[in-house]
């Protein structure tokens, strides 16, 4: 074989040396593509917050941003859109995924309408009428004022709240299935005290009467029939009147005087209540029912002791003394 021949082959051998490295190196290349591709097409998208998010606050699209994750937490969100609007129920920190659980409230606090509040009532063994009782019922609660010698003259019996929709039964929740079991039957104790624990809806404004009446009466709930629509009247009888009373607006002058102060519901309840205005509406208008201390001296205190004034008891301290009066 001539030189140039040995050359030549030389040039070949060396040439397909080096395609043979550069199509190792581009099958490299080829197959880390497909690697890093696959995994993009594997990760899923997750709407995360940009920033905190304050709970209560209405959720805006600049709070959001969309990120991929290799795994989707539960509860998770695709699209921005189906996020906007709500209000979370808890902080959102930033930069964390937003799941449905941010506004998931309790399960008594979903079926509490606007304008309304959940009640506890305590009830005791006599009201025998709370085993029947369902969440979703619709009761009426009475309460019983028993005579004392201060604030109530006359054992009352009374309508406190009509028509009171019942959220829970013990652990039984409205719009839930039926959670007692075989074990819970059997726990005759536990079972009749859950009963006696019931959480009904009350708007505003009847909250301070209820919790009087609670406090300071024996409470009776009373079943009533799904379509019994009668309710009593207040305009008929006379309307108790709040504890506190709003700071009517001053008239400039030469100018008509200004309409009176429009008290809200959560006004009238901040306001407060009596307990005669709760035991009997209207019979405590006007009075003051805040009861100032009475006056101390610290030098002492005296009273005459008989009719003919001569002497005077006089309490220093704790010990009393009789003295002539001068």
């Amino acid at each position: 074989m001539s030189g140039k021949t040995k050359i030549l082959a030389l040039l070949l051998l060396g040439l397909g040396m080096i395609f043979l490295v550069l199509a190792f190196l581009s099958g490299q290349n080829v197959k880390k593509s497909g690697d890093t591709l696959k995994n993009e097409l594997e990760r899923y998208p997750v709407v995360v917050s940009a920033k905190e998010i304050p709970f209560g606050q209405i959720i805006t699209g600049d709070l959001l941003k969309v990120e991929k994750f290799a795994i989707a937490p539960a509860g998770s969100y695709k699209d921005i859109n189906d996020v906007i609007g709500k209000k979370p129920v808890f902080n959102i920190g930033p930069g964390l995924p937003v799941t449905a659980q941010y506004f998931e409230s309790g399960a008594v606090a979903a079926e509490v309408r606007d304008g309304f509040r959940a009640f506890a009532l305590r009830l005791d063994e006599n009201n025998v009428a709370t085993g029947k009782i369902k969440p979703g019922d619709f009761v009426d609660v009475f309460s019983i004022f028993r005579a004392n010698n201060q604030d109530v003259e006359q054992t009352v019996s009374r309508l406190i709240l009509p028509k009171l929709r019942v959220l829970s039964v013990g652990q039984q929740l409205v719009n839930a299935p039926e959670t007692a079991t075989k074990d819970d039957n059997d726990k005759n104790g536990q079972r009749r005290q859950n009963q006696r624990a019931m959480m009904v809806e009350v708007a505003v404004p009847d909250v301070n009467a209820l919790a009087i009446a609670q406090s300071q009466g024996e409470l009776f709930v009373v079943l009533r029939g799904p379509d019994d629509e009668e309710i009593p009247d207040p305009s008929k009888y006379p309307l108790a009147e709040n504890v506190l009373k709003p700071i009517q607006p001053k008239a400039e002058k030469g100018q008509p005087a200004p309409p009176p102060v429009e008290l809200t519901n959560s006004d009238k309840a901040y306001a407060g209540l009596s307990l005669s205005n709760t035991v009997l509406p209207g019979s405590g208008n006007g009075k003051n029912n805040v009861k100032k201390p009475a006056a101390t001296n610290n030098t002492g205190t005296a009273r005459p002791v008989d009719d003919s004034g001569s002497a005077v008891e006089v309490i220093r301290g704790g010990e009393t003394t009789r003295e002539k009066a001068r």
